[in-house]
């Protein structure tokens, strides 16, 4: 890709180019553009020296649909590299969009670990253990969403009623044997499948999975109050 008297250049003989050319193509700045890089959703540069690197001009495509998803469907920097992933292998990703924005797009705005502590009326400690016992579960280490906010500040209210979070762990324990019962599931009727129709049947198979789990856990729990003899036993 590069020769000792040319500046070097893609398979296609297009030039390479420096970082400050791919931020000024896309406008995005060089912190960015090198954590792109460090999460795998860029291809690595061609090093001509310690501190001079190329860039593949695809990188300005990338760029473009990593913004464009990110501010039309709100998703994490790891959906998007399964995204573009699937893009360089000429497969088509509109039906994984819709299940990555279906997981993914109704989280919102990512707070830090401090903004969402007060937002939630936890302190750090707190917050830590919460996510330690995994009643609180950020897609993002230390960044946190609405979704998260929603559930801290429903833990809030009853740990200053005297529950205890550790009382509270078998909610991730169940949801770990539901959730692999279901990959489980998605496997055996997606093995035999090509990606278009494993992308759609797995979009299906979580719609359905979102809305059986609360309706059974909620039926069940309601019919179980319907038989209820009291606050004290008998």
């Amino acid at each position: 890709m590069s020769n000792s008297t040319s500046k070097p250049v893609t398979k296609n003989n297009s030039p390479l180019l420096k970082m400050k050319q791919l931020a000024d193509a896309t406008g995005v700045a060089k912190s960015t553009i090198l954590l792109y890089v460090k999460k795998g959703l860029l291809p690595a540069p061609v090093k001509t020296s310690p501190n001079m690197a190329y860039y593949d001009p695809v990188c300005i495509e990338k760029i473009a649909f990593i913004k464009k998803v990110q501010s039309s469907h709100r998703l994490p920097l790891a959906a998007i590299k399964g995204l573009i992933r699937e893009m360089d292998q000429g497969r088509d990703i509109a039906p994984l969009l819709e299940l990555q924005s279906m997981l993914f797009g109704a989280a919102g705005e990512k707070m830090d670990k401090e903004h969402f502590s007060r937002a939630a009326g936890l302190s750090n400690s707190q917050v830590a253990t919460l996510c330690r016992l995994e009643l609180l579960s950020p897609l993002e280490k230390n960044k946190f969403d609405d979704q998260d906010l929603a559930v801290a500040k429903r833990l809030k209210e009853c740990m200053d009623l005297g529950v205890a979070p550790v009382d509270l762990a078998f909610y991730p324990v169940f949801a770990r044997q539901i959730v692999d019962s279901e990959i489980q599931l998605r496997e055996k009727y997606t093995k035999n499948l090509g990606f278009r129709e494993n992308a759609g049947l797995t979009l299906e198979l979580t719609r359905l999975a979102r809305g059986l789990r609360p309706y059974i856990i909620d039926r069940t729990l309601t019919k179980n109050l319907l038989e209820f003899k009291g606050l004290n036993k008998t």
